[in-house]
Formats: structure tokens, C-alpha cells, sequence
């Protein structure tokens, strides 16, 4: 990519519009904060990104430019991911042991506070993607104060409960069409899965495994975000592309706090709520949130099911997952 293209993604000529990338104080560490956004008047989205450790600011320009004609898009890298982790290499292994709710809410509460420095605004329109439904869910829930909705995006249930749903639903289709290969391969998936709530290097392999094996039977329609995209991204360095994948035990306060989560311990909202959810989604199955919907308590709600998408769903279907957000 040129210089000319890369500064008109990076800074596009909008009257009103802002772009900023920046290091802030959060949680006692440096963490990289991007702002996007055409008019600065829009109203704020905060987009909690899932993982733990999967980043979505370099993708901005790919799936998110369509937001940011409509809202100013706050990306945020949490605690040892991608531009935070390089930020802070030499304490990676203490950070690791941090991660538990209240690490989260108290990062939270900074970043709003911090965003206040530059905007005058109220509330935040607060999106939680994937795992990063956990924290944003229970944010709402927390600071209403500070949140003018909740919108949760393949809204996580229960970590592990939502691998075994998964996992009966490619085993049921592998055996009508009698493939015993991978209904092998789903077995050692099951095997694998922890008892306690530490990740381990066999159940973090046999993920990837679970992953290509739910495209293959159940996401036919779902499109993987592009790599070669992300990795001529302007919005990353090499630096930042090396560090977009790190190994899990970076992690280990926050996958304890992944482990021990469940999303139907408390269904009470005090702002509205969204739930959008791809028809092929793998990781966070919709079943499992179909049978709870009617249980949840929010002065508003709406659940959206997008029909041929998977867990991407915003990229699977941009212009339907926008006018969505949009209309919300």
C-alpha cells in the first residue's frame, strides 16, 4: 500500500471527523485506544473486542467503515493484546495473573473517563463482541450510569457449554454424512476441555481444530476476515501483526475469569439491550441465548438473528449488521 492511500485510511479529509491512536493510563498500564469517526458530533460506540487477545482495530477499515459514518467507533486493545501487550513487553508476565471482573470494569470506567477529555457526552453506546460480550454485558449491567445501551454481538453464554452445544451439532451432521474422521476429531475436542478454569496447550489446539471442523459443517455461508488485508493494514506495523497472536498464557487471570462465567447468573438489565447473532455462528451458539431471551429483564430488548453469517456476522453482512446498529 502507498503512502497516499495509507494516510487517507489513516486520516480521511472529513470537515468534523476525528482519527486518533493513542497510548492511555488505564488500569495502571499503557493501553492503545483508537478513535474513528466521520463527525465527531455521532454518538459514541465503544467496541469491546472478543479473544481473549483478538484485537479488531486493525481490521477498522474493513468492517467497521460503514460505523463510522454513523458513530464515533472507539477500539480499544485489551490487557496483553496486540499494541497494549507491546506496550507493556517487559511486565507481560505480571499482567497475565490480572484479568478478573473487576480488572475489566475498573479499565472500563477509565477509558470512559478518558474519552470524556475529549468529548462532552453523556453515555456510551457499549458493543461487546465474542468474549468481550462478558465484559461488556456485565458493564451495563453495573455502570448504567455510564452506558446508554448494550448491544452484544455473538453474546456469550457459557464458554464450555457452548463448545459441547457446538460440538453435538457437527457430530450429528459427520455421522449422516459418516465421516468418522472428524467425528474423531470433535471426541478429542470433548476430551480436551479442561476441568478446572486454567487453559491448557491441548484444549488451546484442539480449538483451531473445532474451528475448521464448525466452518466445514456449520458456517457455509460465513467468510473468514481477510489476512492478507490485515496484514497490509495501515492501522498496524509489523511490530503490531507479530503481537497479534500470543500465546494463552498471557491470559491466564483472564481465562479463570472465562472459565467461571455465566451469562444466566444474572439477566437484569437497567438500560436496553440488543443481541445480534449470526445464523452460523460456531463459537457462541444462538440456541443457548434463544432459550433465555424471554427471561431478560431490560427496559428494552431486541434479538436479531442474521441469516447466512457466522460468528463475524458485521462482516459477514455489513451493510444488514449497519443498518441494524443503526436503527438501534
Amino acid at each position: 500500500m502507498n503512502k497516499k492511500k495509507r494516510n487517507s485510511i489513516l486520516y480521511p479529509q472529513c470537515e468534523n471527523g476525528i482519527y486518533m491512536y493513542e497510548y492511555v493510563e488505564i488500569g495502571g498500564i499503557k493501553q492503545y485506544v483508537q478513535i474513528r469517526g466521520t463527525d465527531r458530533s455521532n454518538p459514541i460506540l465503544l467496541f469491546v473486542h472478543g479473544g481473549p487477545g483478538g484485537s479488531m482495530a486493525g481490521y477498522a477499515h474493513l468492517m467497521q467503515d460503514l460505523w463510522e459514518e454513523s458513530f464515533t467507533v472507539v477500539n480499544w486493545d485489551q490487557r496483553n493484546t496486540c499494541k497494549t501487550y507491546l506496550a507493556n513487553k517487559d511486565k507481560a508476565m505480571e499482567i497475565a495473573e490480572t484479568g478478573t471482573m473487576d480488572d475489566y470494569m475498573g479499565d472500563m470506567d477509565d477509558i470512559i473517563k478518558y474519552l470524556h477529555t475529549i468529548y462532552d457526552f453523556e453515555k456510551v453506546i457499549l458493543l461487546g463482541f465474542s468474549r468481550g460480550s462478558v465484559i461488556g454485558s456485565e458493564y451495563a449491567k453495573k455502570r448504567p450510569e455510564n452506558v446508554s445501551c448494550y448491544i452484544g454481538v455473538g453474546q456469550l453464554i457459557n464458554y464450555v457449554e457452548g463448545f459441547r452445544v457446538v460440538s453435538e451439532q457437527i457430530l450429528e451432521r459427520a455421522k449422516k454424512q459418516g465421516n468418522k474422521k472428524d467425528i474423531e476429531k470433535i471426541h478429542r475436542v470433548l476430551d480436551s476441555i479442561p476441568e478446572g478454569s486454567a487453559m491448557t496447550d491441548e484444549f488451546m489446539k484442539q480449538i483451531m481444530v473445532f474451528s475448521r471442523i464448525g466452518n466445514k459443517y456449520l458456517s457455509e455461508n460465513s467468510k473468514s476476515l481477510s489476512w492478507k488485508e490485515f496484514l497490509t493494514s495501515p492501522l498496524m506495523d509489523s511490530k503490531a501483526r507479530k503481537a497479534m497472536y500470543v500465546h494463552h498464557k498471557l491470559f491466564t487471570g483472564t481465562f479463570e475469569t472465562l472459565f467461571e462465567y455465566d451469562f444466566r447468573d444474572d439477566l437484569n438489565y437497567p438500560v436496553p439491550v440488543y443481541f445480534i447473532t449470526g445464523e452460523e455462528d460456531t463459537s457462541c451458539p444462538h440456541s443457548m441465548l434463544s432459550e433465555i431471551i424471554d427471561d431478560i429483564s431490560a427496559p428494552k430488548k431486541e434479538f436479531h438473528i442474521m441469516e447466512k453469517a457466522g460468528h463475524c456476522c458485521f462482516y459477514d453482512r455489513k451493510e444488514e449488521f449497519y443498518n441494524l446498529i443503526k436503527g438501534i
